[in-house]
């Protein structure tokens, strides 16, 4: 089995840092998608009991029951993320921006034939149907962070992986990380008790930097059904498809002990991973009174076939102002396919609307990520071990997670001013709940001109992240504390007809 480090949000899963490790990981990574929405709703939040918006293609289906005219949007973004590092009492920033598509979509309304005379809103009143396109996730991230080690090495942490998979140097697997290792006079082999040793001292420079792009989105087809006025049903079918890369670097120098000699090596791991899904949401919104709409979703898993591709190497030169020695690894990569089910997802929601002055709405999410499962992509696969670590990680580490949103609209004739606040909730079974929550802040304004109209929002994303460039297990692992920010801007411009 291949060895690899890893970058997680959680230190309970970077302790691992073996291969099935990774993958349950990245299943997390791949289920904490949001609903994509117009400018409108990222700045409100709540949407569930709402509906009449373009979002609920992608939310609660049901919402474009309420819709009396088709339309149109969309809306492009602009994402902005900092990660503030704090690494062995040194402080780093790294940052990434980039523009994107976040939403667009269509609605058509499409009226029931009443005969002469019968009462309008009786009854079916319309059956509308609508196609959107929805960025769930970005994945534009660049985390940095430095700093001098006087208590170890990443020489550490390879010769434990050596001591614990293999005898003598020459059972070492050609190709393997602690060969690499080995073969760059990292660590040494010491034949009187049969075990690996660093030959790196401390007080050593460490860098790392993790550059990830990628998104994840989905295409909804919907339909929506009005039942007089008061009663609004709807479904949808999503085909989605996720794209995550990650070109990562570990830098350290120092000093080697045993071979009197400055080194400065480069460990490079390189991760491109393509999946594609299908899922669906059946949706209902009720106003038992004019004033109050309470809504309901029901999404289920996404099934998803992923293809993974990673790549590793370890190189290293030796000599301080000259390269005395310099010793190049060919690059190792390793292709993996599987099926991946993420988690169903149940929420609820209320909008109660006050006059024609705007409206407060709050929506409750429930997500079991304990249920995350894997399986095969080949019937005559040969990855059963992997399938069932990365089983056995997800029902050891993780739990089921409760997220909620509250925003409000409050209107003044064409102007339209918005706020919200969210939290996604922390889906780690040992792990504090404040410290990994995901939370959402946003403020919007909106403008109505005729048929056309035009919304654009602010909002601010934060977490935090603890994150270990290698674990050693006895031992105090270095760990990196990053306050993560993620900036977004989104403008959407749309029109009834």
């Amino acid at each position: 089995m291949r060895f690899r480090l890893l970058l997680s949000m959680a230190v309970i899963v970077a302790a691992t840092g073996q291969l099935h490790a990774q993958y349950s990981a990245d299943a997390l990574r791949f289920s904490q998608g949001q609903s994509g929405s117009t400018a409108r709703f990222k700045a409100i939040g709540a949407q569930i009991g709402v509906g009449g918006d373009l979002s609920s293609i992608g939310s609660n289906p049901a919402g474009i029951g309420l819709f009396t005219r088709s339309d149109f949007s969309f809306t492009p973004e602009f994402n902005s993320y900092n990660a503030d590092a704090q690494y062995l009492n040194s402080r780093t920033m790294g940052k990434k921006d980039q523009l994107g598509l976040a939403h667009a979509a269509v609605v058509w309304n499409s009226k029931v034939y009443k005969p002469k005379g019968s009462k309008l809103d009786e009854g079916w009143v319309s059956f509308n149907y609508g196609i959107g396109y929805n960025k769930t996730k970005s994945f534009g991230d660049n985390i940095l962070f430095t700093g001098t080690n006087a208590t170890n090495s990443i020489a550490d942490y390879y010769a434990q992986l050596a001591t614990s998979n293999y005898g003598a140097p020459n059972t070492l697997s050609r190709g393997s990380l602690e060969r690499m290792a080995y073969d760059n006079y990292l660590i040494g082999y010491d034949n009187t008790d049969g075990t690996y040793f660093p030959e790196t001292d401390v007080n050593n420079v460490q860098t790392k930097n993790d550059i990830r792009t990628g998104s994840q989105s989905e295409i909804n087809f919907a339909f929506g059904a009005n039942y007089s006025n008061q009663f609004y049903i709807g479904a949808s079918i999503g085909i989605t498809s996720l794209r995550y890369n990650s070109d990562a670097v570990y830098k350290e120098k120092g000093y080697n002990v045993t071979e009197a000699n400055d080194y400065d090596l480069s460990f490079r791991q390189s991760q491109i991973t393509r999946g594609s899904g299908l899922n669906a949401k059946l949706g209902a919104i009720y106003r038992p009174v004019p004033a109050v709409r309470l809504g309901a979703t029901i999404e289920t898993p996404t099934w998803y076939t992923i293809d993974d591709s990673y790549t590793e190497v370890l190189d290293t030169k030796y000599g301080k102002n000259r390269v005395d020695s310099q010793f190049v690894n060919n690059d190792e990569t390793y292709d993996f396919s599987y099926k991946l089910r993420t988690p169903l997802k149940v929420s609820g929601g209320i909008g109660v609307f006050i006059s024609k002055y705007g409206f407060i709405s709050a929506d409750i999410d429930y997500l079991d990520y304990s249920s995350i499962n894997f399986s095969s992509a080949n019937i005559n696969s040969s990855d059963s071990d992997v399938i069932l670590d990365n089983n056995k990680e997800i029902l050891n580490n993780y739990k089921s997670a409760v997220n909620y949103r509250i925003g409000t609209e409050l209107k003044f004739d064409k102007l339209m001013v918005r706020g919200g606040y969210g939290v996604q909730g922390n889906p780690y079974k040992e792990l504090d709940n404040n410290k990994f929550k995901i939370s959402t802040y946003s403020a919007g304004l909106g403008y109505r001109f005729n048929d056309v109209y035009v919304d654009m929002t602010y909002q601010q994303i934060a977490y935090n992240t603890d994150i270990k460039p290698y674990n050693l297990n006895p031992g105090v692992s270095p760990v990196a504390l990053i306050e993560n920010t993620r900036t977004n801007i989104f403008l959407t411009i749309g029109k009834r007809f």
